[in-house]
């Protein structure tokens, strides 16, 4: 059983859930069973941060379903199960994330699905289920572009209200904003947090807020 009361030196506290550091002595002994890492899902990443401060300002309804695309280790996904209650389901193709994500959530105390897949199998009655997807950092090659162009596009049509992506601005990422601003009518802007850094990310935003 991994305690809760954990040492602030092992984690950033930020709008009410606890991110582990790589420090924590839970992470370490995941690290050490794991003898390889894919996809860059070993940390939790800035512009989890700064999408949650987005959904602070627009948040969802309460107990909504959410699926987290690329979710790693779940930070955003925790938080909204956690402060609204949010019935959420992370998707990752890689594996090793599935330890951490459990970890994360124990500690956080709250709960969050997952499943090791590519989100391209995500078919169209699956996505009707849901009312948000989210992701953050999961356009970052060239190759990506169009595939999650026409997730985004399917998941519309099955009928989700809203998708969210965050990104810190890479080219696979503007091409595909510019692909939905033109064809689905969606926003992209930028949101800067202060704590618990200073940064700057870029927002996705298609549906209704």
């Amino acid at each position: 059983m991994v305690q809760t009361h954990i040492s602030q030196r092992h984690f950033i506290e930020y709008l009410g859930i606890k991110a582990l550091r790589s420090t924590h002595p839970g992470v370490r002994k995941l690290k050490r069973a794991q003898n390889s890492h894919s996809a860059h899902g070993n940390k939790v990443w800035r512009s989890s941060f700064v999408l949650m401060d987005y959904l602070t300002t627009y948040p969802p309804e309460t107990q909504s379903r959410v699926l987290d695309i690329g979710c790693g280790w779940g930070f955003t996904g925790l938080f909204l199960a956690k402060q609204y209650h949010a019935q959420v389901t992370g998707i990752d193709i890689d594996s090793s994330v599935q330890p951490f994500l459990a970890l994360q959530a124990q500690v956080n105390q709250c709960q969050m699905g997952f499943q090791e897949r590519d989100f391209t199998s995500l078919r169209s009655e699956e996505l009707t289920q849901y009312q948000l997807i989210i992701g953050t950092d999961i356009c970052f090659w060239d190759e990506l572009t169009q595939p999650l162009f026409d997730l985004i596009e399917r998941s519309l049509n099955a009928g989700v209200e809203r998708i969210i992506l965050a990104d810190p601005g890479r080219p696979p990422f503007w091409s595909l904003a510019e692909l939905c601003v033109q064809k689905l009518d969606a926003s992209v802007f930028t949101r800067r947090i202060y704590e618990p850094w200073k940064t700057e990310k870029s927002l996705l935003v298609i549906g209704e807020t």
